[in-house]
């Protein structure tokens, strides 16, 4: 975590379902953060709830539909829905600027065109493509914090100093490298060859290691 935060308070087994802020009361960054932690769960449980683990939206019917183009592959615009998570396939820009299509449920301009594997907004360099066999296509959504380091619209450009950070829902469309065998998209996940492994938890391990930097001249 790269953000400067004073703590993280939320827990779920006390039921809280927002805060309140008093008149005088002194008002810190982990009430504000507590509070986004309380809805953010709200969202994701009612999404997981009613929607199940995961669902394309009706209003986007072929979100994130994978099909052959040419050497690649080609990603549907839309949303889906993952484990509460919303993830949101915005689609690729035209040529021409005049074919972008206005969303009038959103009010938002959107691009007309799908993605592609290759273009894919949160996986710059994909791994190759397998050139043969079946194998197991999937999409990998998670939450990762957004700085000032990524972001630098988030400096406070009259005084120079950075802002709040953001939360930012990332995906990436990912083919799983062992060949699939008879599986196909009704086997359960233990029939999968390599799908255990992918899936496994996080051994919660860390490498670290030195960088010599070149000297440099820091007289202001």
């Amino acid at each position: 975590m790269a953000s400067d935060l004073s703590r993280i308070r939320n827990n779920p087994l006390l039921d809280f379902s927002g805060v309140e802020l008093k008149q005088g009361g002194v008002l810190l960054d982990a009430d504000f953060n507590e509070l986004v932690a309380v809805v953010d769960r709200r969202l994701r449980a009612t999404a997981s709830d009613v929607l199940g683990r995961s669902t394309v939206s009706s209003t986007t019917p072929d979100a994130f539909k994978i099909e052959l183009q040419g050497n690649g592959l080609r990603i549907g615009r839309g949303r889906m829905y993952v484990d509460g998570l919303l993830a949101e396939c915005h689609g690729g820009p035209a040529a021409d600027a005049a074919q972008k299509q206005f969303d009038p449920l959103l009010a938002e301009v959107q691009f007309p065109n799908p993605l592609t594997y290759a273009t894919q907004p949160f996986w710059l360099q994909p791994a190759p493509l397998p050139t043969a066999g079946s194998h197991l296509i999937y999409l990998d959504v998670w939450e990762r914090e957004v700085t000032h380091i990524e972001r630098p619209e988030l400096v406070e450009t009259a005084v120079g100093v950075e802002t709040s950070s953001r939360k930012q829902t990332v995906w990436q469309v990912r083919v799983l490298a062992e060949g699939a065998g008879t599986s196909d998209c009704g086997s359960d996940d233990a029939s999968v060859p390599g799908w255990a492994a992918v899936t496994a938890p996080s051994a919660a391990r860390l490498n670290t290691g030195t960088h010599d930097a070149p000297p440099g001249n820091n007289d202001p």
